[in-house]
């Protein structure tokens, strides 16, 4: 019997699923027929290919067009039919549905913004062309320096050791050391400005991917006084013109040199973990020639390219071969010294690859993340939605007695309940994508003021716009499907004949909804408590007594290196203000509060001690108006405080010390000399930020040199008496610019980003408590719609407008109530853990909770106030005529 050909069979099964039974079998039918016939007089090949282009285009004359034709219509009027049903019904009402949607873009918004940031976050170094061999290397040392031994991590490596390993391991194709933040004056003409001054090696122009914009890549830096500038700072001293070629005047390190612009280099990108300034060689660090040869000396951050194909496994036994080789001798002498254990590893070094610098916190790094934080506000996006989609079944359940005869009518007449759960499902799905137009719009409206709250520079690109589009259409859907599952499985359960014949009242049981707005009103009262108790703590640490006077304090930095000179031109600047009635006193210290410190390690009777120092002058402790709780200033008529310090309270409770005054501070751990006389203890201050607790501390006449100018003023009139100020220091230091800060902006500072989470967190309880509300406004509806004829009954019996209200509204203080006792637990732990990073930090007394729980109700009580106040004063013979 000969074998009959056969059809694709996939093509047979697709029309069979696509279709409706009745038209599949119709178009099935005439397909097989022309197969058949095409089979005879073309071939099996050609039929099975006409067969596969009839299924895909879904066209063909005669039956198979008419079937076709009129599946196209049915799908286009059932569509036009949905779309204009959901249209007329959510112009019906308008107030729940701007109350829906405003809900939803504001969710929608929120968390793309989030999506954004996060997006932001993991995209950092990604750009580099050789990301994958990219690293950075750290130092784990054993430290010797605290009471309880143990290790730390630092990339601050010896300035020398960069070179060693590109010649000592052949794994090494590249190296650069990286030292970025340093500032310089530079001068073209009469142009004078302090810009941020970076020290690499030529390396770093090929191995990371930062666009040269003019320049020769090979050649850069291959003179010492070679100068690479962005574009901004390219500008601001030549304009329009090439700066290729010309010179600047660079004041930096108590020297002038002049360096020859050799390139422009594109800005560093927000997701970049190096940001740099003006490039210049390593080799115009100062004390270069003598670091390079010091293995005791860490100061340089240090980056590696390795060869093609090379394995990084490889690298930790070869950089133990290097310490062995420079360090081994010196490393022994410690271990005798300070008696560490001979398991104990002292010094070891790691590479990490580029691309997981920015999201560890482990190893200090100016521009890296914690990826908590990422955690965190997906967190509260994820809580925002939740409670928007809470919110939008609340509203929609609200107005669904509203339809009950348009879903009886609509079931009277043939219509199926999978179709009303369409019709619903697309409706929702309608408002959603109103919602998500909406939430993209406030998107782009509200990314400038996230960009501030989060200290990022997230910018909307051709690229990030197209997979943002493609997230939030899923995002989209998600919510209309999710969000309008159930009402529209509610809407159309209703039995026709007990619609129909009266049976079905206004009233709707609002039990699942209940427990739905206390978690919605939960995740908004966690927020809020959380929020509550940050702020307390910010305003705890921004106006506690630090111990000093920080006020109208201006902090200037002398632009003369470290060198005597700078010594000098703090006194002639004293002098110079001396005349001047808003100036109260100038003092001169090696660097200010805020911008850093020196920390001194040695040992004193056998046990490691580690210290901060100041270098001051004189007027340094008036100045600040620091107490001194015994002894006395410096004196500088007396030649012998040239060789005193005045310490801390916590630096003599360290050292065990009952009579400071007698005794003397061995810092330099001289055998010859006693050290420096202490004549002065000073009262705890606080001088870092309050997450840590007061250090041992001490200041000193002779330990360094005076950088920095404090500058304290009384006057009314802050811009008029800077600008004399500056006038004196034009005077005093000419070519030098006047670059101030104020001490407690900088003392602020150290808790910007507290502060940062602070805002979000406001901006987030905000939205959420918004939607919320919402919700209680839908659930608050329902409540007001369901005892109508109660309400009506009750006022022809003379009941009070008050009372009224209070029997609508009081269980929503109980369901508040109840939110927040769900909620406090969890702030109280979260809080608990956030408030542990602050050394000194608020007691979390029951008036916080208090407090928010108190805000909480009162917006609550106002917002279910619309009801409750409408069905108050509604006449009741509008109400029982319907009932």
């Amino acid at each position: 019997m000969k074998h009959q050909p056969q059809p694709p069979q996939w093509c047979v099964r697709f029309l069979e699923w696509f279709c409706p039974e009745q038209l599949s079998e119709a178009i099935l039918g005439d397909l097989l027929e022309q197969f058949d016939e095409e089979v005879e007089e073309k071939g099996l090949k050609s039929a099975r290919w006409r067969f596969v282009w009839n299924v895909l285009l879904f066209f063909r004359p005669g039956i198979l067009f008419r079937n076709n034709f009129k599946l196209k219509i049915i799908n286009t009027i059932m569509f036009s039919n949905y779309f204009k049903i959901a249209f007329r019904s959510i112009m019906k009402r308008k107030l729940y549905s701007f109350i829906n949607a405003f809900g939803l873009s504001i969710a929608i918004a929120f968390c793309v913004l989030i999506y954004l940031y996060i997006s932001h976050e993991r995209s950092f170094d990604q750009f580099h062309e050789n990301k994958d061999r990219l690293y950075r290397i750290s130092e784990t040392s054993y430290d010797l320096w605290n009471d309880e031994p143990g290790y730390k991590s630092s990339v601050y490596l010896q300035l020398g050791l960069g070179p060693v390993l590109l010649e000592e391991i052949p794994e090494i194709e590249k190296m650069t050391r990286f030292n970025g933040g340093g500032e310089a004056i530079l001068k073209h003409g009469d142009k004078i400005f302090t810009e941020r001054i970076t020290y690499v090696d030529k390396d770093f122009f090929t191995m990371f991917s930062f666009p040269l914009l003019s320049g020769n890549i090979n050649k850069l830096l291959d003179d010492k006084h070679d100068i690479i500038l962005t574009p901004e700072v390219a500008e601001k001293y030549f304009q329009d013109e090439s700066p290729l070629g010309k010179t600047l005047e660079l004041d930096y390190d108590g020297k002038n040199e002049i360096f020859t612009v050799a390139g422009v280099i594109s800005k560093s990108p927000s997701n970049s973990s190096l940001e740099y300034g003006v490039l210049i060689s390593q080799e115009n660090r100062m004390w270069y020639d003598r670091n390079m040869t010091s293995w005791n000396s860490y100061s340089t951050p240090l980056f590696i390219q390795l060869r093609d194909g090379a394995d990084a496994a490889v690298l930790k036994g070869k950089f133990d071969a290097v310490i062995d080789k420079y360090m081994g001798e010196d490393l022994e002498l410690d271990r005798e010294e300070y008696n560490v254990p001979e398991d104990v590893v002292m010094v070891s070094y790691d590479a990490q690859n580029i691309l997981d610098i920015h999201l560890d916190t482990k190893i200090h790094w100016a521009n890296s993340s914690d990826p908590q934080y990422a955690l965190i506000l997906g967190g509260i996006a994820l809580l925002i939605m939740i409670i928007a989609c809470i919110n939008y079944v609340a509203l929609a359940l609200t107005t669904s007695a509203a339809r009950k005869k348009e879903v009886g009518v609509r079931k009277a007449i043939g219509a199926q309940k999978n179709q009303l759960v369409s019709q619903f499902t697309f409706e929702s799905i309608t408002l959603a994508f109103i919602s998500m137009i909406l939430g993209m719009l406030l998107m782009v409206l509200f990314l400038p003021y996230f960009n501030d709250f989060t200290n990022r520079n997230i910018e909307l690109t051709s690229i990030n716009w197209f997979e943002l589009v493609g997230v939030v259409m899923l995002l989209t859907l998600f919510i209309g499907f999710l969000a309008g599952s159930y009402p529209s499985l509610f809407l159309s359960s209703f039995k026709t004949t007990h619609v129909l014949k009266g049976g079905f009242t206004s009233k709707l049981k609002a039990s699942f909804t209940k427990p739905l707005v206390v978690l919605q009103f939960a995740l908004s009262a966690f927020l809020m408590i959380s929020s509550v108790i940050m702020y307390k703590q910010m305003e705890y640490v921004t106006t506690k007594d630090l111990g000093f006077d920080k006020e109208q304090v201006l902090v200037a930095n002398m632009h003369m290196g470290y060198s005597v000179e700078s010594n000098k031109m703090v006194e002639r600047l004293r002098t110079a203000l001396e005349a001047e009635p808003d100036v109260v006193s100038v003092a001169g210290t090696s660097t200010s509060f805020g911008h850093g410190w020196n920390m001194r390690g040695f040992t004193y009777e056998g046990h490691q001690k580690t210290a901060m120092l100041y270098t001051v002058d004189p007027n340094f402790i008036s100045l600040l108006d620091i107490e001194l709780v015994e002894g006395r200033n410096f004196d500088p008529n007396l030649a012998s405080d040239s060789n005193a310090v005045i310490v801390n309270e916590a630096l003599v409770k360290d050292f065990g010390w009952e009579n400071p005054l007698s005794e003397y501070l061995n810092h330099h751990e001289d055998s010859a000399s006693r050290g420096e006389q202490v004549v002065g203890v000073m009262k705890n201050f606080m001088n870092v930020s309050l997450r840590s607790e007061v250090r041992p501390m001490f200041i000193s006449l002779k330990e360094g040199y005076l950088t920095t100018a404090l500058i304290k003023v009384n006057t009314q009139d802050m811009p008029a008496t800077i600008s004399k100020i500056e006038d004196r220091w034009r005077e005093v230091v000419p070519g030098k610019p006047f670059d101030y800060t104020f001490m407690d902006q900088d003392l602020a500072n150290q808790y910007e980003a507290s502060q940062r989470w602070m805002k979000i967190m406001g901006l987030a309880t905000g939205f959420a408590i918004l939607i919320s509300c919402l919700g209680l406004f839908g659930l608050s509806g329902i409540n007001a719609l369901n005892r109508t004829k109660e309400i009506g009954i009750r006022k022809v019996f003379g009941a009070e407008v008050l009372n009224i209200f209070i029997l609508l509204n009081r269980q929503y203080i109980w369901l508040a109530i109840i939110a927040f006792g769900l909620a406090a637990p969890v702030a109280w732990y979260v809080m608990t853990n956030w408030l542990s990073d602050f050394h000194y930090a608020i007691d979390m007394g029951w008036e916080l909770f208090g407090l928010s729980m108190l805000l909480g109700v009162l917006v609550a009580l106002l917002t279910v106030s619309y009801h409750g106040v409408r069905s108050a004063f509604t006449n009741p013979a509008d109400t029982l005529k319907y009932e």
